[in-house]
């Protein structure tokens, strides 16, 4: 008969599974929801060649050339909003992409079902790991 693990070793497994869980960077939560989100229209590279971008009216953007365009510094507040989607952006022109705030309030809903939670901080967090991922692969 196996004897059960001690409390003390199943409480180490806890805070060392969740010590994992915080020290993953963001990046790499950035990089997930871009690749489970981005990469059908923006491409695997982010250049704006994904297999979808063909049927769209307008060309996707490279989003590896934000900080190009802005003479050399990253826009993270512009990509944050524009990401997030839901308030409007004077001279953004005509919107094709989703609007990632609102269907990450969905998903929050969604995850929680019906327990407490803070919708903003879902949505904050997924965003700004978005963010963060697209700062790693800009291109001089």
């Amino acid at each position: 008969m196996n004897a059960p693990l001690p409390r003390c070793l199943i409480a180490t497994g806890l805070v060392l599974v969740a010590a994992s869980a915080i020290a993953q960077p963001r990046s790499d939560l950035g990089r997930l929801e871009y690749e489970s989100n981005c990469i059908a229209c923006h491409g695997d590279s982010g250049r704006g060649d994904g297999p979808f971008a063909q049927h769209l009216k307008l060309p996707v953007p490279d989003l590896t050339t934000l900080a190009r365009r802005n003479d050399g510094v990253y826009p993270a507040d512009g990509v944050r909003r524009v990401i997030d989607g839901r308030d409007d952006i004077k001279g953004h022109g005509g919107r094709q992409m989703p609007i990632w705030g609102l269907r990450y309030g969905q998903r929050a809903t969604e995850y929680y079902r019906g327990e407490l939670h803070d919708a903003e901080a879902f949505i904050g967090q997924r965003v700004q790991a978005m963010v963060e991922y697209l700062r790693t692969i800009q291109r001089p």
